[in-house]
């Protein structure tokens, strides 16, 4: 629902909610209204001890809380802004509001106390964690991905779950393969007539091949390509990250078992825009795999003529379906994205060109590069990065340094769980952050608003048919419409003699549900419609059948169906509402305002409020 920019205005609390609850249901509606009560998030600290501003039936209320809602509704915008003593007004309507509901118990509800829970817990997560550990992560992923890594690996298998016996079998295993690649495992030879002991460091990719237990290191050579963050599990990144170009990382673990890799390189971060067309080649298929070449081959030549669209060329013949449909375009990507030589070929063209067919495991390709560019700027990628960040295992780190420094700061005993340490920070936050505090506050009042207002004026004056009805007879003559209305009956029958028995029916009759009852029943027999009704109310020019038999229109033209030739209206011409259900929604919203004001002025003799006037022209000084 759009919120008219009044709404928003403390001075506006619930109007946009309150006039559309005819067509929302409650649970939107009070999702709606404590998104407009709670715009804003800072607090305008009272620069002197806090102070009671007023009492309200005895019930302090101080000055920080007033001033937090002063502030958050009336900052320098476009919005509607209002004096001191406005807001004054209606903020003690407000919390007059709060007290009844309190006082009718609704905030003992479990309904309540569970929707306040609920709303409690989204607000709270950001104070649950290091956020300074957050970012020096954030930032600490941006600084590697400006300059990427080539590695290789060879892997133990170990699960995280493994036994003591096969932890302890598979950490000897990794660390002699680390020993073959640093100094050597030692070897007895002869030299002369003696027997030395040499150690011979070993190539790091045949040890790969031959000794790790990664399935593709057999044909990869133990390779990974390019790493860069939230490519690979954080401890491979993390090790291959903090060990310098050409040595070997210690060993570490993953999920998938013991590790070592080796730090092939390292260069700038690049990423390109590109596209491609392909041929699958399933394998073995030696004639599958020529036609596709010819075919490619034909593509290509057309591809590099000027006159002919590669998006259209991609939609028309690739085979990868699911960026054919995009003319090939494969987006930004960086260097380890795509199989070799997909990604050699590809990176190494120039802006514009095409390459020529080109084969990897998955086909035949062209590619075409549409541009290339280095890393964005820190600012532009923060939020993309922050989400990694909170998905990623990395986040665990900042969780550990959550729970640390706040074991220090309450300085609770070592036994006691992290889950227990959470739950403790959990429920003296409101202590630590004001914001929070008063955030959770506007939450509580916000719920009880919501629910008394719904109970005391919105539900009751929709429901209230005498009420209206009295409402609307006493303000009658301030209620006229810009042009006049047609209300009643338009009639579409087969025969004159149906239009004239169906002329009797709708006479005096607003209910189309009882009146196409009683159609049925006397009029459409055997299961044929020999006459259709609309009830209505409408301006001119909405309805072509109302204009020329409803307003009598000299200018306005209707054709009849062939089908319901015969069109008779019943109704007449209002230039005003002669009930309050022929402008329902306005006199509603009305009769709504009616019932506040006496329900404020109620509360106002119920509840005594007691302003502090020295507290008060303090802050209404200061403003």
């Amino acid at each position: 629902m759009r919120i008219p920019k009044k709404s928003r205005t403390f001075a506006r609390y619930f109007v946009a909610i309150r006039n559309k609850q005819t067509t929302t249901t409650h649970t939107t509606m009070k999702k709606t209204f404590l998104s407009i009560i709670l715009i804003g998030a800072s607090l305008l600290g009272f620069a002197q001890e806090d102070k009671v501003l007023m009492t309200i039936n005895g019930e302090p209320i101080m000055a920080s809380e007033f001033l937090y809602i002063y502030e958050k509704n009336n900052q320098e915008t476009s919005l509607e802004k209002k004096s001191m003593q406005e807001y004054l007004d209606l903020f003690i309507n407000f919390k007059l509001k709060v007290t009844e509901a309190i006082a009718q118990g609704v905030d003992t509800t479990q309904e309540f106390k569970d929707e306040l829970k609920g709303y409690r817990a989204q607000a709270t997560p950001k104070y649950l964690q290091d956020n300074a550990a957050i970012d020096s992560l954030v930032l600490l992923s941006y600084n590697r991905m400006a300059n990427i890594r080539k590695a290789s690996h060879i892997a133990v298998q170990c699960p995280m779950d493994a036994d003591s016996a096969t932890l302890a079998a598979a950490t000897e295993k990794i660390n002699e393969l680390r020993q073959r690649v640093t100094v050597g495992l030692p070897k007895e030879v002869k030299k002369g007539r003696k027997k030395i002991i040499v150690q011979e460091v070993e190539d790091f990719a045949e040890v790969a091949m031959t000794y790790s237990e990664d399935p593709t290191a057999k044909q990869g050579k133990g390779e990974l390509g390019w790493i860069q963050p939230f490519r690979y599990v954080y401890p491979l990144e993390d090790a291959v990250y903090t060990t310098p170009v050409g040595e070997i990382t210690k060993v570490f673990r993953s999920p998938f078992g013991l590790h070592i890799a080796k730090v092939e390189g390292e260069r700038a971060f690049e990423e390109i825009h590109a596209a491609h067309i392909m041929k699958m080649t399933p394998a073995g298929d030696l004639q599958r795999l020529a036609a596709a070449k010819f075919m490619m081959d034909s593509i290509y030549k057309l591809a590099i003529q000027d006159t002919v669209d590669f998006a259209e060329l991609a939609q028309a013949n690739s085979e990868d379906r699911g960026s054919a449909i995009r003319g090939g375009d494969l987006g930004w990507f960086g260097r380890g994205a795509m199989v070799q030589p997909f990604e050699d070929i590809t990176f190494g063209l120039k802006e514009g060109e095409i390459s020529e067919p080109f084969q990897t495991r998955f086909g035949i390709h062209i590619s075409k590069l549409y541009g290339k560019r280095s890393i964005q700027p820190l600012d532009s990628m923060r939020s993309h990065l922050l989400r990694q960040v909170q998905r990623d295992q990395r986040m665990q780190i900042a969780n550990e340094s959550f729970i640390t420094k706040t074991r220090a700061e309450y300085n609770l005993p070592a036994e006691m769980s992290d889950a227990d340490v959470k739950a403790y920070a959990d429920a003296h936050l409101e202590e630590k952050y004001p914001e929070l505090r008063n955030l959770v506050r506007e939450y509580h009042d916000g719920i009880l608003l919501f629910d008394v207002s719904l109970r005391e004026v919105w539900d009751k004056a929709n429901k209230d048919h005498e009420g209206l009805t009295a409402f609307f007879k006493a303000n009658k003559k301030q209620y006229t419409w810009d042009e006049p209305r047609y209300k009643g009956w338009i009639i579409y029958a087969k025969t004159d003699v149906a239009a004239k028995a169906a002329k009797q029916i709708v006479k005096g009759a607003s209910d189309k549900t009882k009146v196409d009852s009683i159609l049925n029943e006397r009029v459409n027999l055997d299961s044929v419609t020999y006459v259709k009704v609309e009830y209505g109310l409408w301006t001119a020019g909405k309805n072509a059948a109302v204009d020329v038999y409803g307003f009598k229109s000299k200018t306005a033209t209707y054709t009849a169906s062939e089908e319901y030739p015969e069109v008779e209206a019943v109704g007449k011409v209002l230039q005003r509402p002669e009930e309050y259900s022929d402008d329902r929604g306005k006199i509603v919203t009305d009769y709504q305002d009616y019932l506040e004001k006496l329900w404020i002025a109620n509360l106002r003799e119920k509840y005594p409020v007691v302003i502090n006037e020295e507290v008060w022209n303090e802050i209404n000084t200061v403003q």
